[in-house]
């Protein structure tokens, strides 16, 4: 008999400015990253945005102003870097509104790149990268 799985749940933003989209690279594993990432226990019963906006806050810096839309546009699975733990992605659109990017040091590398032209394949691997081309493919 199966037992049921415990799955962490990381939130994901495409994030776009026009037509731009903003990647990142994670410092550990040398991966393709998003902006986002895993929600904490304790916030698991109140309102997710407020992970979100934690997590872009940690990772971007509290200068930027973004507009997020609070429906998920895809859920999909993953393997977090750190400890290669299943999860899921729950994944937004975001806009950026305004303000200048601080990357944290959790991130070596930034662009904003053409969703029309972008070839995700240099930059993300495994789950991400499926997940960054059902985007491109939906949403470009």
């Amino acid at each position: 008999m199966s037992k049921h799985g415990f799955f962490q749940i990381t939130q994901k933003l495409f994030l776009r400015n026009g037509n731009q989209l903003l990647v990142l690279r994670d410092r550990k594993s040398g991966h393709g990253d998003l902006p986002g990432g895993r929600m904490n226990e304790d916030e698991f019963f109140s309102d997710w945005s407020e992970s979100i906006f934690r997590e872009v806050s940690e990772e971007l810096g509290d200068q930027i102003k973004i507009d997020v839309n609070p429906e998920p546009i895809f859920i999909h699975k993953h393997r977090v870097n750190d400890g290669n733990f299943p999860c899921v992605i729950i994944a937004y659109s975001a806009k950026l509104v305004g303000g200048i990017i601080q990357l944290s040091d959790e991130h070596d590398f930034m662009d904003w790149v053409d969703v029309t032209t972008f070839d995700p394949s240099n930059l993300f691997s495994e789950y991400m990268l499926d997940a960054v081309q059902l985007y491109l493919k939906k949403y470009a």
